[in-house]
C-alpha cells in the first residue's frame, strides 16, 4: 500500500493531477550474486555481478477504469546494475515502456518499447526461465534471448480457455523512424499460446528485416511443458534464419551469424525440499553451441529467494573476446540473493 501511495504521489507531482480511478505500482527487483565465467584457452572471470537470475529493475505500472469494461494502461520499466548503480542500456526506461488500452471482451492494444513474443511466450518454457545468463535458452533460441522492440504496436487477444494469440510490428525496432531509405529496421512478431491444467504450448514467428537491404531475419520457434506434479518436462525448437546468435556475458552480444540453425532444448524442473532443482541440455546445430545447466532456487521468504547455478556450454563466446569455435568450453558457475519488491 505505502509503494502505491509514494509512486501515485511522485506521478501526480509530475503530471501535476490525480484520478481517484487510477491506481499506480511501483516494483522491481534486486538480484546480485558471485559469477565465475572461464573459457579454454583464456583467464578466469570472477566477478560481482548484478542480474544473474533475474536483471535487476524497478517499473512503474498503472491503470485507470475507463467504464464498460475498457481499461488504458502503461508500464515503464528500467533496467539497472545493482552493482554500481548505472542503467544496464542506454535510456532511462531501456526495458519497456509502453501505454494502451485493454477490454476483458476485445483483447489488448500496446504502444511503446516492449517485448518480442518469441521472448514473452517462452518464459515458462524454459526451465531456466530465458535468464542465468548462458544457461538460459537464449543461447541457441534467439528471439528467447530477453529480445525487445521499440516503436512498436502489439494486440493481445483474449484468452479462451487458455488459449492465446498475439501480433506486434515495429516501425524501426533499435532507433526512431526516419524518412531516409536504408534507416529503418522493421520487425514482425506473433504468437500462439495455450495454457491450461498441465499443459502449456507456445509456437512464435520473429521477422526483422534489416534497413540496408538484404536477406530477412527469421525465427520460428515451438515448445511446451507438461507438469507431472512430482516433475515437469520441458521442450522446444527453432528453425533461425539469417540471424546472428546473442551469446557470452553481455546480453546482446553479437556472435555466430548463420543462413540457417536449427536449435533444440530439453529440460526438466521439480520441487526439491522447500526450492525448485531445473537443469536443461541445449544445441545449435549450424552454430555449433552445445552444452548443459543445472540450477536450485531456494525461497527464504515470498519475496526473497536463494540461487545457485551451473553452465557447461561449447562455442558460447566470452565476455569481451571474439566468437570461440573448435569445441572450447565455457563453464560458469553462480549463486547469489534475489529481492523483489
Amino acid at each position: 500500500m505505502k509503494k502505491t501511495l509514494i509512486a501515485a504521489a511522485v506521478l501526480a507531482g509530475m503530471a501535476g493531477t490525480a484520478h481517484a480511478q487510477s491506481s499506480v505500482t511501483l516494483y522491481g527487483i534486486m538480484d546480485m550474486g558471485y559469477l565465475y565465467s572461464k573459457t579454454e584457452g583464456m583467464k578466469a572471470r570472477n566477478a560481482l555481478d548484478s542480474g544473474l537470475q533475474s536483471e535487476s529493475r524497478f517499473g512503474l505500472r498503472g491503470t485507470e477504469d475507463l467504464g464498460n469494461g475498457l481499461k488504458a494502461n502503461f508500464l515503464l520499466e528500467a533496467g539497472i546494475n545493482a552493482d554500481d548503480g548505472t542503467s544496464s542500456q542506454s535510456g532511462l526506461f531501456n526495458r519497456q515502456s509502453w501505454v494502451g488500452l485493454s477490454s476483458n471482451t476485445l483483447g489488448e492494444v500496446r504502444l511503446g518499447r516492449q517485448f518480442i513474443l518469441g521472448s514473452q511466450f517462452f518464459t515458462n518454457i524454459d526451465p531456466f526461465g530465458t535468464t542465468f545468463r548462458q544457461a538460459g535458452m537464449g543461447s541457441t533460441f534467439i528471439a528467447a534471448n530477453q529480445v525487445r522492440n521499440s516503436n512498436s504496436v502489439m494486440y493481445f487477444s483474449p484468452t479462451w480457455n487458455g488459449l492465446q494469440g498475439a501480433i506486434g510490428y515495429s516501425f524501426n525496432r533499435s532507433s526512431n523512424e526516419s524518412p531516409v531509405a536504408g534507416t529503418n529496421n522493421r520487425a514482425i512478431t506473433s504468437g500462439l499460446r495455450y495454457a491450461n491444467g498441465p499443459i502449456e504450448v507456445a509456437l512464435t514467428y520473429d521477422q526483422v528485416e534489416p534497413a540496408t537491404g538484404g536477406n530477412v531475419g527469421r525465427s520460428t520457434q515451438l515448445g511446451g511443458t507438461y507438469d507431472f506434479g512430482v516433475v515437469k518436462l520441458h521442450a522446444a525448437v527453432a528453425d533461425q534464419r539469417n540471424v546472428a546468435v546473442n551469446v557470452g556475458d553481455i546480453p546482446g552480444w553479437n556472435g555466430r551469424f548463420a543462413k540457417k540453425t536449427l536449435s533444440y532444448m530439453v529440460g526438466a524442473s521439480a520441487p526439491v525440499g522447500a526450492g525448485s532443482l531445473f537443469g536443461s541440455y541445449q544445441k545449435a546445430k549450424d552454430w555449433d553451441i552445445e552444452g548443459f545447466s543445472v540450477g536450485y532456487t531456494y525461497p527464504l521468504s515470498r519475496r526473497t529467494n536463494a540461487y545457485a547455478f551451473f553452465s557447461n556450454m561449447d562455442n558460447v563466446g566470452h565476455y569481451g573476446s571474439a566468437v570461440t569455435t573448435g569445441d572450447k568450453t565455457t563453464r560458469q558457475f553462480g549463486v547469489g540473493l534475489r529481492h523483489m519488491f
